[in-house]
């Protein structure tokens, strides 16, 4: 499950789960990121990862976007950088980091500061971060909090903004392995504030270790 939260975009408290330099390829039949639909049909997604011993992981995560208003044919390509430090001590893992989101068509893009906990069975994500944009532009800053609790393959996760964004949602799952290849399904709820939707998401990706 942990490659099929990847491919949903949650990608900061995962990398720093192994150490060396990894790749994943995959699709999911609706991109949806925590609780906004962000395309109106499938998309193809993939990334590289690097982290080390230390703790200290990198990597870049990219996604196509078939979006409206965007261009003439209302395709983009959504790339994240990210990078940061994560351990564990006595069965507490936890990481910072920082996620930059950025987009092959308009000015805006998004900066984010990533804190992340588990124990057990559950995980906890913190994240403060700012819509930004070209000169002029009406920035915005927010914060978005989200608890998932796992079990054999099966989460449940609540997430919710705060400052200058609204809105919360909540996420239940499943993710598998089969053949080398990792599949996951999600039922999503928004609330009005982001959406007011709910859809069933279907994904699947393969990591390569090297």
């Amino acid at each position: 499950m942990t490659k099929a939260l990847i491919a949903a975009g949650l990608m900061s408290a995962s990398v720093a789960a192994n150490a060396g330099l990894s790749a994943n390829i995959g699709a999911m039949s609706d991109y949806w990121f925590r609780g906004i639909d962000q395309t109106e049909g499938a998309s193809v997604m993939g990334g590289v990862d690097y982290a080390a011993d230390n703790g200290i992981y990198v990597g870049l995560w990219a996604a196509s976007l078939d979006a409206p208003d965007t261009t003439d044919d209302g395709e983009q390509v959504e790339y994240d950088i990210y990078g940061g430090y994560g351990n564990e001590i006595g069965g507490f893992s936890y990481s910072v980091g920082y996620t930059g989101y950025f987009y092959t068509e308009g000015d805006v893009d998004f900066h984010e500061l990533n804190l992340n906990f588990g124990y057990s069975f559950l995980s906890l994500e913190v994240t403060f971060g700012t819509e930004d944009g070209p000169s002029g532009y009406d920035e915005a800053d927010y914060s978005f909090v989200a608890l998932t609790g796992e079990y054999e393959g099966a989460y449940l996760t609540y997430g919710d903004f705060g400052q200058d964004y609204e809105g919360d949602y909540v996420e239940l799952g499943y993710g598998f392995s089969y053949e080398g290849l990792d599949m996951g399904v999600a039922y999503i709820n928004a609330d009005e504030d982001l959406g007011d939707g709910s859809t069933v998401t279907f994904s699947i990706s393969k990591t390569f270790e090297f």
